[in-house]
């Protein structure tokens, strides 16, 4: 009866922090994020930044909700000629999918995703990069998503056609370091570091054996 009283209690409190967290969010959190986004889209047309950009909040399922900011389709100078049986015209080719994802999960964490700009004939070889996972609501500062937004700036410019000239060594070490520290990819680093000490120990331990049967052989 002990243990159950016990457990009891930890359920208890575990389940008062997640409806805290839920709370934090759905009072704080995502009013902070929906209002910054806003601000962003504000000023990217004061600001004549060459890409629209918008806001939207998807809360149909409560307690898992996003806040979004998004960046308008882009036309890229390419257009098909189709003459076809059944069709016959012009078909302009654009990029899109260029999106921020503040995401509200079920179980009280938050995350940041960003995806890039995508069309039929150019693309990044990842669909999109994890900044922040796992996040309590309290950890979102405005800090933190002014730092997702100025990466998400980032990356769009670098994965639109448009961007291809202004591209830096330095741009290339920003993202490649935001693709580095993505959770999925923080995994596949930590098991083939593993991996390989792994093997570096099989190495230097057969190799110490060795010498102490040298020694012993040489005494002998």
């Amino acid at each position: 009866m002990r243990k159950l009283i016990s457990e009891s209690r930890k359920l208890e409190k575990s389940a008062r922090e997640l409806q805290r967290r839920r709370l934090n969010w759905r009072m704080v959190t995502k009013n902070q994020i929906e209002s910054y986004f806003k601000e962003v889209c504000g000023a990217a047309k004061e600001h004549s930044y060459p890409f629209s950009m918008h806001w939207s909040v998807h809360d149909e399922t409560k307690n898992e909700e996003t806040v979004q900011l998004s960046s308008g389709v882009n036309k890229t100078g390419v257009v098909e000629k189709i003459d076809k049986p059944d069709a016959e015209g012009w078909k302009a080719e654009a990029e899109k999918g260029a999106a921020l994802v503040a995401s509200f999960a079920s179980n009280g964490s938050v995350a940041f995703i960003i995806y890039p700009y995508k069309s039929e004939r150019y693309s990044r070889n990842e669909d999109n990069i994890i900044l922040f996972h796992d996040l309590s609501p309290d950890a979102v500062t405005s800090k933190l998503v002014k730092d997702c937004v100025s990466k998400y700036l980032l990356y769009i410019r670098n994965s639109s056609i448009y961007g291809g000239y202004s591209s830096s060594f330095l741009d290339f070490i920003r993202i490649n370091m935001m693709i580095a520290v993505d959770i999925r990819n923080r995994r596949n680093l930590y098991r083939t570091a593993y991996s390989m000490l792994a093997e570096w120990s099989k190495i230097i331990g057969a190799g110490i054996v060795g010498y102490i049967v040298a020694v012993l052989t040489r005494g002998s």
